[in-house]
């Protein structure tokens, strides 16, 4: 019999300043993941997992609680959501989708947007891999795209909060868009103010359908309300969440078109457009509904997440932490090397940017700059060119912390 133990991570030196992938995973995380793994090793897929699985601990045998505690966070898959609702600040009957890739439910955004728009606004911030999906289905029905240009001058600082709304409200109107797709933090870090543009757009021009991505803003910045300005809100519990396991999550229930992005998942799922098994599973067994057939679900991401959101609610809002430190590694940066890439006040978020100065190193490759910051205890990510990314704790930055970093940019160490 396997016993489950709270999860004690060992004492690490290494400054995680790495999330464009995955997060480091959280405390909660691990201790939920352990204890799952000692559940399925105990129970396998027996008929005690099937009930966990649906009602969590108090549906199993008394001694489960004793057994697994890092699992008592665990209330089934409505448990989750409504966890997730409230980590989102989302009205409670606001309907959320989980699923094992991001890519599933791009797909769903990108049909959501191109069944009714004739010509969707985006901007150069979004994620490359996005922007094909959306290309690829904008090009199958013989749509448009219309991207504004924002992300250089906003790197450089030359670009305010209200001229960014400005550019994309202005672009929209001469190009004779319908819908939108906004990028509310950009990989390199650059927030996008996309409730006020929406807004703007909204009392001004028809707007079918908004999609904003979240990947880079759930988490990382306090709860906002994602539910009545956009159609489908896109997000994710790997990133600054801390959940680790890949896990997409969906909100959407705007009155206007919560019939509609049902219709067309739907659709998506029948058609088999869309197959992803947990989205599948999480949704049939929030329904109660048992398929003998279903396919075999990998569900270690639903765990985790849930051990990451236990952990989240216990903080207020991260930002200011972030923002402060933000400003003291660019500060630290400067002294040793790197130029730091910061956007006006408003757009900047807890990623920042950093470019060397020195030629060499720009014609590094990416892995090899990284390889070096790990050798001097930083976990980042590192782009060509010289490009590297810090992303920034929801804590102020402990002991040497900054003595660290500094000693890792360092180009002459």
């Amino acid at each position: 019999m396997c016993t489950g133990v709270p999860y004690r991570s060992r004492v690490s030196e290494l400054l995680y300043l790495d999330t464009a992938r995955l997060g480091r995973m959280s405390p909660g995380a691990a201790t939920a993941l352990r204890d799952f793994v000692a559940l399925a090793g105990d129970e396998g897929g027996g008929l005690y997992l099937d009930r966990f699985l649906a009602g969590g601990l108090p549906a199993c045998p008394d001694s489960f609680a004793a057994r697994f505690p890092g699992l008592a966070g665990w209330r089934g898959i409505g448990g989750l959501k409504a966890d997730l609702r409230s980590l989102a600040d989302g009205r409670p009957d606001l309907p959320v989708l989980l699923a094992s890739r991001s890519a599933s439910l791009v797909k769903l955004a990108a049909r959501l947007l191109f069944h009714p728009c004739r010509n969707v606004l985006t901007t150069d911030l979004d994620w490359p891999v996005y922007a094909a999906t959306l290309a690829a289905e904008a090009s199958r029905g013989g749509r448009t795209i219309t991207t504004v240009a924002v992300r250089d001058a906003a790197l450089a600082g030359r670009l305010a909060e209200d001229e960014l709304i400005d550019r994309v409200c202005r672009r929209f109107a001469e190009a004779g868009c319908d819908g939108l797709y906004l990028t509310a933090v950009s990989n390199l870090g650059v927030r996008l103010p996309c409730e006020r543009i929406v807004r703007r757009l909204e009392a001004d021009h028809t707007v079918r359908v908004t999609v904003v991505d979240g990947a880079q803003e759930f988490g990382q910045f306090p709860p906002a309300d994602r539910g009545p300005y956009c159609d489908l809100y896109l997000a994710g519990s790997h990133k600054w969440l801390g959940g680790y396991h890949p896990l997409s999550i969906g909100f959407y229930g705007r009155g206007r078109s919560r019939d509609r992005v049902e219709t067309i998942l739907g659709s998506m799922t029948r058609r088999g457009d869309l197959d992803d098994p947990l989205l599948r599973f999480s949704t049939r067994l929030e329904a109660g509904v048992c398929d003998p057939l279903a396919e075999t679900v990998n569900l270690t991401p639903l765990f985790s997440t849930q051990g990451a959101v236990g952990d989240s609610q216990g903080f207020g809002n991260p930002l200011p932490a972030r923002l402060s430190n933000l400003d003291a590694a660019a500060t630290v940066a400067v002294g040793s090397g790197w130029r730091p890439l910061l956007p006006s006040p408003a757009l900047r978020s807890g990623i920042l940017l950093l470019q060397c100065e020195a030629g060499a190193v720009r014609t590094d490759d990416p892995e090899t700059t990284r390889a070096s910051l790990r050798r001097g205890g930083v976990a980042a990510t590192a782009y060509p060119g010289g490009l590297i990314r810090l992303s920034m704790p929801s804590i102020d930055f402990q002991g040497g912390q900054l003595n660290t970093l500094s000693d890792a940019l360092r180009l002459d160490r």
